[in-house]
């Protein structure tokens, strides 16, 4: 399956890095710091991939411009303070992107995150080489707007059929689909298998090393 397509775009949290149980905390420790009800977890899970401001806006509507900037701003201090390393990749990434790379395939990140976060995560991680192209949510469009594989699949010169998003989210699969680009979810992260069925035009997989199974 995997040799039909040229293009691979990935998404970040909860897909190439176990990541998604930090971001709730960091979630919920904004809203106990603002005296606001606390999300469950699966609020908060329902949110990644969006961009922070967005995400902010749809978990806590009734907030003022003022305090969902001082939302931001405590959950990028909170979530840069635990550092990142190799230890936060699952244990096949590394595996998975190498063989990816000797067929030759192009390689790419369209994730939620702020481009400082996603630089932070690819140095801390050591696995920014194996990347040709990085979309942020804080410079195009956030999920699941098409945006930004639209601006990946321009830039490579890689056509829609030939491309494939990879992802833990609904909002993963749903951007690919509204891309016209096949997609495959991966139960690593925000939503279950059953959830993932539902927009996933391809599979759906318990780690990236079944990539190669099919």
């Amino acid at each position: 399956m995997i040799t039909d397509y040229d293009l691979i775009v990935f998404d970040w949290d909860g897909t190439l890095v176990d990541s998604i149980d930090w971001i709730v905390d960091c979630i919920q420790h904004v809203a106990e710091e603002q005296n606001l009800v606390k999300p469950d977890e699966q609020s908060c899970k329902d949110i990644i991939g969006l961009s922070l401001s967005e995400a902010m806006l749809k978990l806590f509507p009734a907030t003022s411009d003022a305090d969902k900037l001082a939302m931001i701003e405590l959950y990028r201090t909170r979530y840069l303070a635990k550092g990142s390393s190799g230890n936060d990749l699952f244990l096949d990434v590394i595996p998975v992107l190498t063989t990816l790379k000797k067929m030759n395939k192009t390689l790419a990140i369209a994730t939620g995150k702020g481009r400082q976060g996603l630089n932070r995560g690819l140095d801390g991680t050591g696995i920014r080489s194996f990347f040709d192209y990085l979309r942020c949510a804080d410079t195009m469009k956030s999920k699941p707007s098409p945006h930004m594989l639209f601006d990946i699949m321009k830039e490579s010169n890689i056509e829609p059929r030939k491309t494939l998003m990879i992802g833990d989210s609904t909002l993963d699969l749903i951007m690919a689909n509204n891309a016209g680009v096949a997609c495959i979810g991966v139960t690593t992260g925000a939503h279950s298998h059953e959830e993932l069925k539902r927009h996933a035009s391809l599979a759906c997989i318990n780690n990236l090393k079944e990539l190669f199974k099919r």
